[in-house]
């Protein structure tokens, strides 16, 4: 009973020690094949607690690169079914730290997700020059959740203060100070997510929500009001797309699917 005691007690040290002490590269190294389309460069320290300098997901529709992008393995992962890690990431202006977790099949969990970026340093994520931005933004994700590799679950909020954007997508440069907006993101039933809009202290406010289905379809309902300053370009825009009501007050509803671009 004693050698068996022992036998457990160095299996224990052993594992405690290559977790502690095993350098992080030769694992990346070994799993970039499977981790595609994520692209990792610099890789320092160990196992337990290292550094990827460059992070890059090479996606079409959504490219993303962040800079020293740390980690340290969380032990209560285990407890919920999977490998977890509390992570921190530089990029876009500001950064953030959260934890990330994910279950032996594979589905991922991010969770206390916290982050802050400058809303020009964004534009980059853009399809083209479409627009420009400018302000910052503070981010809190609650939960975030993908099933067998799709998106199941958003829960966050997002805070956009001093936000401006300045776009020529309808001929002439059309600028609007939204002043202080809010985004907050919920999930509803059958992994549809309700996104919920509100801006104000700007030249235009805006209230309304956007419903988000799994299959890329969206249901839009804005109510848009301008300021009594505001740009004389941007209220021409809305009176191009809808008839104010007697309040001065402009609805847009719209339906689509955001896959088909429509």
């Amino acid at each position: 009973m004693r050698v068996v005691r022992l036998v457990l007690l160095g299996l224990l040290v052993y594992v405690v020690s290559l977790v502690f002490l095993f350098p992080a590269a030769p694992l990346i190294n070994r799993i970039k094949p499977q981790i595609q389309p994520v692209q990792l460069a610099g890789v320092t320290g160990k196992l337990f607690n290292g550094q990827v300098a460059n992070v890059q997901y090479a996606d079409d529709l959504l490219p993303l690169e962040f800079k020293n992008v740390g980690w340290k393995l969380a032990p209560g992962a285990l407890l919920k079914g999977g490998a977890g890690a509390n992570v921190r990431f530089e990029g876009y202006g500001g950064g953030g730290d959260g934890q990330v977790r994910r279950q032996w099949n594979g589905d991922l969990h991010v969770s206390d997700l916290t982050f802050n970026a400058d809303a020009k340093e964004l534009e980059v994520l853009l399809p083209g020059p479409v627009a420009e931005f400018s302000g910052k933004i503070d981010g809190q994700i609650d939960s975030v959740q993908l099933v067998n590799q799709l998106l199941d679950t958003f829960d966050g909020t997002l805070k956009w203060n001093n936000a401006t954007i300045v776009t020529r997508l309808y001929g002439p440069e059309i600028s609007a100070n939204l002043g202080e907006f809010d985004v907050v993101v919920n999930p509803e039933d059958n992994q549809t997510h309700l996104v919920t809009l509100k801006s104000q202290g700007g030249d235009l406010s805006l209230d309304g929500t956007v419903s988000l289905s799994p299959n890329g379809d969206y249901r839009t309902n804005l109510l848009l009001t301008p300021s009594a300053n505001a740009p004389r370009p941007l209220v021409d825009t809305l009176k191009q797309r809808t008839r104010p009501d007697g309040g001065g007050r402009y609805r847009i509803q719209h339906n689509g699917n955001i896959n088909q671009g429509t």
